[in-house]
């Protein structure tokens, strides 16, 4: 966006006004406490500017506290007692000076912790796959020679890559491929790594739900866990938002909703799978970032910024340990997507959160060495929501293009986090602070548009403001304010038991769920209270709420809340909480963060009706095409989550010249969906647009229309 177009958007504010947003904040829901090893970045043995003397500053600005090693996918080409690729694998460069103890330096040095992705796919002397022993030796070199205490271990990087399902971009030397093969080997890897140290934690790689290769047979993830689930500390999965060439600023923006439902699938896998040990087995997210490969000049705009605290407080939130943006330092590449349709003012893509204008040759484009760019912003961003030991509380916006997070200091302090993700709407926001009385004044940071890299602004700007107004936040910004308390919430007065019973521990989306409570007063008198409750899914996310005013109860008087909830189309485990406030909603009463839980139960499966039209119906070679698609839900109960619409057109001969999909489509029973996409075919001929309904992953096909209509190429 240029400066005139900033400047417009701001004019527009100034003359029409600002919508209005409303946020509720319960500093007594508590969501989840963030264990040590939440915020992490990926670091690479390939990295020239590793060890640079702005580094460790850099770091610790950011307050990263996990650092994985030795780089992706050539973790598992790598020999760590020589620095160096094994033999007879290519790779165009390991840094010298980047080995372990210089590694171990680095994390030292920040006050992080190292998590090491050991070599699965071959052994040092390049002449089969991965040796329990060799990584055996790295245990011992680390954690009983050194004391460097390296605690996370994981086996292997993307290891269902190594040609299982038909694409090969993951180095593996075993004879034997798939999940039964990795299970086994992993059990050996983890005897041998724990026969040296046993207090370690070893992590298995799964497939990301309603991400390929998930869904496709053999079941991966039900495979390891079922076979390995008994020696598996924590398990990790990888998450890339788009595939390349179909990004889009506002689809990356709502990818992160989709972060709830694939992690109560998981959650859902590893207790369905791993046996006895399930409830011990923690989550890793150890590579993340906006495009799968080849990145474009999205990744290096302000947008990605907007996505990178988006993407790890949705994962933090639902209880997972660690996330690894992907990556400290890339490299610029300039022939990807840069198409004027997405934001910013680069014409390169790069994973890293600084530039790196020296790795594999010299760049032109990008600027000096370790410039922050805006995604680096938006982790420093983080450090002003979060920290180690902080609590997530509850949260509810009405406008779903504010996505907001709320967070306990271990001071006190209350931090809330404001995204705002339309790129032309400012928001006046207020604040519904239950349990929490804020001073006066608050700090704020602020991060957005701006005419720096990316159309972000150049750095941070942190003010004081007062709270007794709106909060106004900017188009495409990310906002964090900081209050101090005034009144920190605690049980005080009379003394209130509660009770909450449901109709049914388990339920299909769209039947309804009765929730009872009472709350009994067993001394005092309460006047005027205030009972709230509210309904979380397995991600900490509010989807129901219940607010009773002018609420009072006698000594030995009992109130009793009757709820009729209907249960949504995401199959997951739901935690009903319960308050019982005064009537500023300050003081607390009574609380229960887990007063009930129930399931929702996976729906039969749905069945579809596929329409379409394509104008003009004739066109000539080379020239421009409409196909519209419209895709109903025709089944009473069964809903599509996560799924996939595969649009396609074939030749005479049923082979296909031209294919658009859209991922992660929802729809309810009786719910339609409607894509619409330009496009073009070189040959004349009658083609045919055909048109399917996938499960995520591509793993079951509902609905398939092979004639939905004809289009004539003259």
């Amino acid at each position: 966006m240029s400066k005139w177009l900033i400047f417009f958007a701001l004019l527009a504010f100034a003359v029409f006004g600002l919508a209005n947003v409303s946020i509720t904040v319960n500093t007594a829901a508590e969501i989840v406490t963030l264990p040590q090893t939440a915020f992490g970045l990926n670091t690479a043995a390939w990295d020239w500017h590793l060890l640079d003397s702005a580094i460790p500053g850099l770091l610790e600005n950011l307050n990263v506290k996990v650092l994985r090693f030795p780089g992706g996918s050539f973790s598992d080409m790598y020999d760590w007692q020589t620095n160096s690729t094994v033999p007879g694998q290519d790779f165009p460069y390991v840094d010298p000076q980047n080995n372990f103890d210089n590694f171990m330096k680095l994390v030292n040095q920040i006050g992080a912790q190292a998590l090491i992705t050991v070599n699965y796919g071959t052994n040092f002397s390049g002449t089969a796959g991965g040796d329990p022993q060799e990584a055996a030796a790295w245990v011992k070199y680390a954690n009983i020679d050194h004391n460097y205490d390296v605690k996370y271990w994981e086996i292997g990087n993307e290891v269902y890559g190594n040609n299982t399902y038909g694409a090969n971009w993951e180095t593996d030397l075993h004879a034997a491929k798939g999940p039964q093969t990795y299970a086994e080997n992993f059990i050996a890897f983890a005897k041998a790594m724990k026969a040296v140290d046993p207090n370690i934690k070893i992590g298995a790689v799964l497939t990301c739900p309603y991400n390929w290769p998930w869904g496709q047979s053999p079941d991966w993830n039900k495979v390891v866990l079922q076979t390995a689930g008994d020696y598996i500390d924590f398990v990790i999965v990888h998450w890339y938002a788009q595939n390349p060439g179909n990004e889009s600023d506002s689809g990356l923006l709502a990818s992160t909703n989709q972060i709830p439902d694939m992690l109560a699938k998981l959650k859902q896998e590893v207790r369905d799978y791993a046996g006895p040990n399930a409830d011990h087995i923690r989550i890793f997210v150890t590579e993340t970032n906006s495009v799968s490969y080849n990145p474009g000049k999205q990744t290096t705009s302000l947008v990605n910024a907007l996505f990178l605290v988006n993407d790890y407080m949705n994962w933090l939130t639902g209880g997972v340990d660690n996330v690894d943006w992907w990556t400290l330092h890339n490299n610029a590449l300039t022939n990807d997507n840069n198409s004027d349709k997405l934001y910013g003012n680069t014409n390169y893509g790069d994973y890293g959160l600084l530039s790196n204008n020296s790795n594999f040759g010299t760049s032109t484009v990008e600027p000096p060495n370790n410039t922050p760019f805006p995604d680096y912003f938006g982790y420093e961003m983080l450090k002003y929501l979060a920290g180690p030991d902080d609590t997530i509380v509850g949260i509810f916006s009405d406008q779903n293009l504010v996505n907001v997070y709320a967070v306990k200091h271990t001071n006190g302090d209350l931090a809330i986090m404001i995204v705002n993700t339309d790129p032309s709407k400012a928001y006046d926001v207020n604040f519904n602070l239950i349990g929490f009385r804020s001073e006066d004044n608050a700090t704020e940071y602020v991060y957005g548009m701006g005419n720096g890299i990316g159309g972000a602004m150049e750095s941070i700007v942190s003010k004081t403001i007062q709270l007794s107004s709106p909060i106004e936040v900017a188009p495409y910004s990310i906002n964090v304010i900081v209050m101090r308390p005034q009144h920190i919430v605690k049980i005080v007065g009379p003394q209130v038991m509660q009770n909450t019973t449901i109709s049914s521990t388990t339920l299909t989306p769209g039947r309804s769920e009765q929730i009872e409570t009472t709350f009994t007063n067993k001394f005092g008198n309460i006047s005027n209270g205030v009972i709230e409750m509210e309904i979380y899914n397995s991600s900490g996310k509010m989807v129901g709420q219940k607010t009773i005013p002018d609420v009072s109860i006698g000594a030995n008087g009992s109130y009793k809340v009757n709820w009729n909830w209907t249960a949504p189309n995401a199959p997951d485990i739901y935690t009903v909480k319960s308050f019982l406030f005064d009537r500023s909603m300050t003081n607390l009463f009574s609380s229960s963060n887990e007063a009930a839980q129930f399931t929702v139960a996976i729906p039969p499966a749905p069945s579809f009706s596929i329409t379409g039209s394509v104008k003009p119906a004739e066109l000539g070679i080379g020239e421009n095409g409409v196909i519209s698609v419209t895709v109903t839900n025709t089944s009473d109960l069964g809903y599509l989550n996560n799924g996939i619409i595969d649009v396609e057109i074939h030749n005479a001969a049923n082979q296909k010249v031209w294919q658009q999909f859209d991922q992660n489509a929802n729809l309810s029973p009786s719910q339609s969906m409607t894509l619409t996409y330009d496009f073009t075919l070189p040959a004349s001929g009658t083609y045919s647009v055909q048109v399917g309904v996938f499960s995520g992953g591509w793993g079951t096909n509902y609905a398939w229309n092979s004639d939905v209509t004809k289009v004539v190429v003259k």
